[in-house]
Parts: structure tokens; sequence; C-alpha cells
């Protein structure tokens, strides 16, 4: 038996039946059974793509199996799922392993189980493409949900906002493996000496993408594209020399601290776990550095994200940032509001997020991401900058916030799209949008005002 698809199993049971994070569930079962280089590689392939696949996994088994889905244990549903998705995505997953090892899964689960999974992944083994096409070939939203494995309210919501061609971009962008990129902690070292300490430990490290390249509209000195095992595991890792990170997440950043003065005074309203806050405090050395995060345990990341990192001095609060003291208004040259979004932008990195979304989450959210920039731009100091920033593209949760909060605040919407030309967003010309099918990474909106 494969101990990455044993694992693959454990992750999606994890989600399926325990409700457990797609990250948190695969960090652990990665852990538990050891796994690295091409079995890590492995487990991530099966994990993700049976979890993104799941609609199109269940259309094709629901046509090969008398007994409905939802009546199976969460063991044999996975051990299906598994099965049909190496015989339908993995061409280079021989037939008998894809079968093989998927009852093995199941034997000893429960009377028939292993004959009910070789059952019906034998007739699957014959009959998977066409049964797969003819349910992806349905008109409308049905077949583009089965085609691409997304809910239909999710792809209503992306072709009424974006339209057909760009939503169907963003569909199948999510499908597809996130770029793995990483920042390098100028606090502590130099791309050159993190390159040649990640390549000690099997992680090729690849140059930055060209400036007249689609990707090279967002990439930085300090963003590294790599390979090999997992970050985690490496010595510039552990030594605070190197952090996971979006390339435009990084942007996020570097728009913030954008012609600010070293020394300055910084807020991080949702600052949990760590990648921005210390990415500010590497570009900005401020004087003073308020970290806030609301949830106890997130917190708990950040401490230790500030400690590996070995950004000292930073005030880390746990409570809720829209209920901060009155006497920290006005303190601040720097505020950042990463806010807590429907994450739409990252499909590809959060294979379960798909499936967790609900058609009234922007709305829900935009309310309590308006309060927390509301309470920011009080924070800001006369002349400060306040920047937003949130990892989707909704535009309720995006223009519609920072439109709201320019009308009822004393402040004026700052011109990114002049420092960023190539990443302009097109529905508000003053702030920046990364699309990942245009740009290579994920999606976030970025926008500033500054306090008058």
């Amino acid at each position: 038996m494969s101990p990455a698809r044993r694992a693959a199993q454990r992750v999606l049971v994890a989600i399926e039946r325990d409700g457990v994070r797609f990250e948190t569930a695969l960090r652990r079962e990665a852990a538990r059974a050891g796994l690295d280089g091409r079995d890590a590689a492995l487990l991530w392939e099966l994990a993700s793509g049976v979890t993104k696949r799941r609609r199109s996994l269940d259309v094709v088994i629901a046509a090969l199996s008398r007994y409905p889905l939802r009546s199976m244990p969460a063991e044999v549903r996975t051990a299906l799922r598994l099965g049909v998705y190496q015989l339908l995505f993995l061409d280079r997953i021989p037939v008998h392993a894809a079968v093989g090892e998927s009852v093995e899964l199941v034997r000893g689960s429960g009377a028939g189980s292993a004959g009910l999974v070789n059952a019906v992944l034998r007739r699957a083994s014959d009959e998977v493409g066409a049964l797969f096409e003819r349910a992806a070939g349905a008109a409308g939203t049905e077949g583009l949900s089965v085609r691409s494995s997304y809910p239909p309210w999710l792809i209503d919501t992306l072709v009424a906002e974006w339209g057909d061609d760009v939503a169907q971009a963003l569909l199948a962008q999510g499908n597809e493996v996130p770029e793995r990129c990483l920042r390098v902690n100028t606090l502590l070292a130099s791309a050159p000496e993190a390159t040649a300490a990640l390549r000690q430990d099997g992680i090729t490290v690849a140059a930055p993408p060209a400036p007249s390249s689609p990707a090279g509209r967002c990439a930085w000195p300090q963003a590294l594209v790599y390979e090999g095992p997992a970050l985690e595991r490496s010595r510039a890792f552990r030594k605070g020399w190197v952090t996971p990170q979006s390339r435009a997440a990084q942007l996020v950043s570097v728009a913030a601290a954008g012609g600010v003065p070293a020394g300055a005074a910084v807020a991080d309203l949702c600052a949990a776990p760590g990648a921005k806050t210390t990415h500010l405090a590497a570009l900005l050395s401020p004087r003073r550095l308020l970290a806030v995060d609301a949830d106890p345990q997130r917190a708990g990341q950040l401490r230790a994200t500030l400690e590996r990192m070995r950004v000292g001095g930073a005030e880390v609060v746990v409570g809720d940032s829209t209920r901060l003291p009155d006497h920290l208004d006005g303190s601040f040259d720097v505020v950042l509001v990463d806010a807590p979004c429907s994450g739409l932008g990252t499909l590809a990195a959060r294979p379960d997020l798909r499936w967790r979304r609900r058609p009234g989450d922007a709305e829900r959210l935009a309310e309590s991401q308006q309060a927390l920039l509301s309470r920011a731009v009080r924070l800001a100091r006369p002349g400060g900058r306040v920047t937003y920033s949130v990892c989707t593209m909704t535009r309720r949760e995006t223009v519609d916030v920072v439109s709201a909060v320019a009308r009822d605040t004393d402040v004026e919407l700052d011109d990114l799209g002049a420092m960023f030309p190539a990443l302009r967003d097109r529905r508000l010309g003053a702030a920046l949008l990364t699309l990942p099918p245009r740009d290579g990474t994920s999606g976030f909106f970025v926008a500033s005002l500054t306090r008058r």
C-alpha cells in the first residue's frame, strides 16, 4: 500500500467526516506518515485533486453505483473518489494501481466495502471518460459545474462579475497546482544566501519572472519561486531566512510601505500568521509595531513567526481590532488591514474553499471589512497611510468597501495604479488587482487611503 495514498485518504476523511480544514489535515498526515519528496508530491496531488474535483467525481460514481454516496461511510466515499480521480485525471497512474490500492484502503472496513469499491472502479476503468464527458456536456451552468467542479452558485457569481471568458479562466486556474513562492527575510539573509541554503536541502529556486513576462507584473527581488521538499523542513526556514508567501501577498506590504521612511509606527490589524507583519518589519524597520489578531490560536502562530524571523519588539494583541482603545487613535504612520474575506483569489492553494463558501458570504464579510477599515482610518495619524487588502475579487468585498469608507471618512484615495500600472484594477483605477490566470499568482485586491 502506497503511504501517499493511505495518507491522502486520511486527509479526505478528516475533511469529509470531521470538518477539518484541508491545510490542517494535510500538514498533520504528511508529518504522521513522514512523507517527503515524491511521496509528498503524490499526497498533495491526490488529496488536493480529489477535494477540488469532488463534483466531477461524484457524478461519475453516482452513475456507476446503485448505492447513493451519502449513504456510504466516509472511508468508502473517499476510496471511490481516489480511484476515480486517478482513472479520470492521472494518466500516469496504471489502472491496476488506481483500482487495487483503492480497494486496499477499505479492506476490513465493513461488509461488502471492498467488493463495492472493486466493482465500481472496474466499471469505471472502462466507462469513466464517456460518463464524465456526457455529464460535462450538459447545457449552461450545470455542465460547467461538472466540468470544472465548482458549485453552480459560485460559477454564476463569477460570470456575473467578470463575464464568461474571465470567469472560465478563473475556474480553470483554480484547478491548477499553485505557484510555490517564498519571501526572503532581508533582516537576516540576502536572496543569494537563502538560495544557496535552500539548495543544500534539495530545494530548487527558480529565477524570478522576467519583467516583460505576464508574471513579471507582480515580481519582487525577495520573491523566489521554488520546487522540491517542504519548505518548512529546510534549515533556511527554521533559521527565519525564508517564509512561504505568494507574490501577490508580497505586493500588499510593498504597496503599504512604498515611499514611507524607515522608523515608521506600524499597525497590522489582522496580523496572523505574520507573513505581512514580518514583511513590513523588513521594509520599514518600524520604531513601533502593533500586531493584532482576534483568534488566540492564530495569534500564537503570529508570535511564533515573529520569533522565527527575528522580529523583536512587536506588541501582539489578541482581540477585536475594531475595539482597540481610543487612546491609540492618530498614533500610526502605516496601518494595514488584510481583512478576513471570501478568499476566492486562493482557490488553487485552498482546495476545500469552494465547498466551504456560501452565497451570502461576501455580503456578510463586507460588513466586518468596512468596520475594520473605518477603525484603521482613526488609528492613522493625519497624513498616515491605511492599506486595505483582501485575497478575493468580489466587488462587494473590494471596491464597495473602499468606496464606502472613502465616502464616509476624511481620507484621500491614493493612486496605487500609477505606481503599478500593469496591476491597475479596471473597476477602481486607483486600486490594484492581481488575477490568477493573468498574473500566475494568487488573486489580491489592494487599495490605499491617506488620512487628511
